[in-house]
């Protein structure tokens, strides 16, 4: 199996952490993706997978499939040798590229259609027929240009806030944040629910788990407990509880079943202090 990523263009890298795929002649057991605070735009060029919530029996196999997992994992599924190329959005960054709020997008899988339309099946189809990464890379940044220039949404408060819970999770208060960038909770709950599609804490919450369980998996000497306890878990039974209302098992389950090399995470590219912030 060969991974791969790509930097995307400056215009892009507040949005977007990376592009990233996966390609293999044989047919792969892929991991369960996780939920998450950003959303995955899964482009095939191989035979594309059939993703299924894990607590739902169905699979989506679409050509170009969204997936913007918030409270459950989903489990892809490969039908035959994996090809794709996926563009990896940031926290609540989504938002940008799309007219449909972030609310209507979360847990699902959503064929590129329903997101993006017409357009969408388009540039869908023009990257399935790509003959190399470079060009595929090139289609998908030039599009994803013209969908934030249709798309942007100039909200700095919201772009700090997002920022602070994210990678200030372990610390930071609601009631300090919504003061610091000038509204009131309730104003600032109501504000980022219809920007980002959950509540605060909700994402707080969401973005500790992810990290945690990241830090976990790029680690295989990683000591659980203590790498939870570093991310703002109180204890044992704080960090079990979180982990059953995401994954629906135990860490010790999960991780007894779950190789620490095969996972859809990503060390970071940049720093916490040197991720680009939207302008």
């Amino acid at each position: 199996m060969k991974r791969y990523f790509v930097i995307p263009c400056a215009p892009l890298q507040p949005y977007i952490d990376r592009l990233w795929g996966w390609e293999s002649d044989d047919l792969l057991q892929l991991p369960a993706m996780l939920p998450g605070t950003g959303a995955e735009l899964l482009f095939h060029y191989g035979r594309p997978l059939a993703i299924r919530s894990l607590r739902q029996p169905a699979a989506r196999q679409d050509l170009a499939q969204l997936l913007c997992a918030r409270r459950r994992p989903y489990q892809p599924l490969a039908q035959a040798a994996v090809g794709f190329i996926a563009v990896r959005f940031r926290s609540g960054a989504l938002r940008h590229f799309s007219a449909l709020p972030l609310a209507e997008l979360r847990d699902d899988v959503l064929p590129i259609g329903e997101v993006w339309g017409a357009e969408g099946r388009d540039v869908a189809e023009q990257v399935a027929q790509a003959d190399s990464r470079g060009a595929r890379v090139s289609l998908l940044e030039a599009w994803l240009l013209r969908c934030l220039q249709r798309n942007h949404k100039g909200q700095p408060a919201i772009e700090a806030a997002l920022h602070q819970l994210y990678y200030g999770h372990r610390e930071v208060k609601i009631d300090v944040l919504a003061d610091r960038i000038g509204m009131s909770r309730r104003h600032f709950e109501r504000v980022f629910r219809e920007q980002i599609g959950v509540t605060p804490k909700l994402f707080q919450r969401t973005a500790r788990f992810n990290l945690t369980v990241r830090e976990l998996l790029l680690s295989a000497s990683a000591d659980t407990l203590g790498v939870a306890l570093d991310h703002g878990y109180y204890d044992q039974a704080h960090f079990i509880h979180d982990f059953q209302t995401f994954v629906g098992d135990s860490p010790a389950a999960f991780f007894q079943h779950t190789t620490r090399v095969a996972h859809f995470y990503n060390a970071p590219i940049f720093a916490p202090d040197k991720v680009p912030l939207p302008r």
